[in-house]
């Protein structure tokens, strides 16, 4: 019998995760991971650091949360599945941080480094797997139809994962595997919220209260030491909480929709 032909859907779904873990598994193996970092940060450091310090504030865990702001009111089934594929994004990131607690760039190498010298915590990176878990819940989630968007939300994060061997603190290792499990803890959040609908019934208000704390701790923070992106931070909250407020007064919640 002829195996059913794999749907666009799933290949969406799979493809991506699946080759950043291939990849990942190449640098691994073939020990190319230092030589692969100082071939990409030197060719990144010809663009402006300013550059690179706004594109890893995208991937702040503490800043992108607030981009499902819009979809609060028309999409609690939405923000539900985030929160709870935030808590395993963190988990994971977390997690494998302190347990193998492998050594940063500027441990290793003589290395120019952008912001803050972390020298600890590298694997895997957290802010390219926040970004990435964000992606796979708008891919997957809203869901989006057109390939254009989906791949330019992919670029986005992958100018992100860049960002974080521009900045000197991560390996390109670090980036491809935060990538893939970004990814697949998007596809796992949605899953449960399907399997445990508490956070769209009674439980509806958590999800929004905790963006607004979020927001709230992200306004009010002091510098994280990335230069350039404090005011731009600021400026993205109070757009967020704006774009929020505007579809709470002017979008009536639709009848309930099923996560893809």
């Amino acid at each position: 019998m002829t195996p059913p032909p794999l749907s666009t859907r799933t290949l969406w779904r799979w493809t991506f995760p699946l080759v950043c873990l291939g990849l990942a598994l190449e640098v691994a193996l073939t020990c190319t991971n230092l030589p692969l970092f100082e071939v990409l940060h030197r060719l990144f450091s010809c663009l402006p650091p300013l550059l690179w310090t706004h594109w890893t504030a995208l991937g702040d865990s503490a800043l992108v949360p607030l981009l499902l702001f819009p979809w609060w009111r028309r999409r609690p089934d939405l923000l539900w599945a985030a929160l709870l594929a935030a808590l395993l994004a963190f988990l994971f990131s977390h997690g494998l941080k302190h347990w193998i607690d492998a050594p940063r760039p500027p441990a290793v190498l003589t290395v120019t480094v952008i912001g803050p010298r972390l020298l600890h915590g590298s694997f895997p990176s957290g802010h390219t797997t926040a970004i990435f878990t964000l992606i796979a819940l708008l891919i997957h989630g809203l869901p989006l139809r057109t390939p254009g968007t989906r791949w330019a939300l992919i670029l986005v994060g992958s100018a992100v994962a860049a960002s974080r061997i521009a900045l000197g603190v991560h390996w390109p290792l670090d980036v491809l595997v935060g990538a893939a499990g970004g990814w697949l803890c998007a596809l796992a959040g949605l899953a449960w919220a399907q399997r445990w609908t508490w956070g769209t019934t009674r439980g509806r208000w958590l999800p929004l209260l905790v963006l607004v704390a979020l927001a709230a701790f992200a306004l009010f923070r002091k510098s994280e030491g990335l230069p350039g992106v404090f005011w731009s931070e600021k400026a993205l909250v109070l757009t967020m909480l704006i774009l929020g407020w505007r579809a709470g007064l002017h979008a009536p919640p639709p009848p309930a929709k099923t996560l893809d």
